[in-house]
């Protein structure tokens, strides 16, 4: 289930990054980097889980990079398919809807039921946690223009 849940998360970052790509080379390039900001800890969770379930290393390996790949099917559809503004419009639609049902039906329940004899340790690193990401990702859209290689 978690490499099924995984493949289907990837698919869609792969299509958010190939719409925003499409739209310009610095909008992609930012919703690359935020896509980086929250997959590279996502990966390593699975993994831990994967590990956790009796996997040995290369099994949890490959199935992490089986899913991830899945990537690149949501980047070649979105770039083929949002030569159109209306394409690209649903495409940042359904990929946000996608984000927002993950993190509310997934990581927001397991963030209220944490047990731990320092519950406000626990939810100051949390809060922490999702403050930074959305500062992060507030910074990649403000200066999103101003990105340069």
């Amino acid at each position: 289930m978690i490499t099924i849940g995984d493949g289907v998360h990837n698919f869609a970052d792969g299509l958010a990054m190939g719409a925003a790509f499409s739209v310009s080379w610095r909008s992609g390039l930012a919703t690359s980097l935020a896509v980086l900001c929250h997959e590279l800890p996502h990966e390593l969770g699975d993994f831990a889980i994967l590990l956790h379930c009796g996997l040995s290393v290369r099994k949890a390996l490959l199935l992490n990079v089986g899913s991830a790949l899945t990537s690149f099917i949501g980047l070649y559809i979105a770039l083929s398919v949002s030569t159109q503004t209306t394409a690209q419009e649903w495409i940042s639609a359904i990929t946000a809807g996608f984000f927002l049902y993950i993190s509310l039906a997934d990581m927001l329940p397991s963030m209220i039921h944490v047990d731990s004899k320092k519950p406000w340790l626990i939810f100051l690193l949390q809060n922490l946690g999702l403050l930074t990401g959305w500062g992060i990702i507030l910074l990649l859209s403000l200066y999103e223009d101003q990105i340069g290689i």
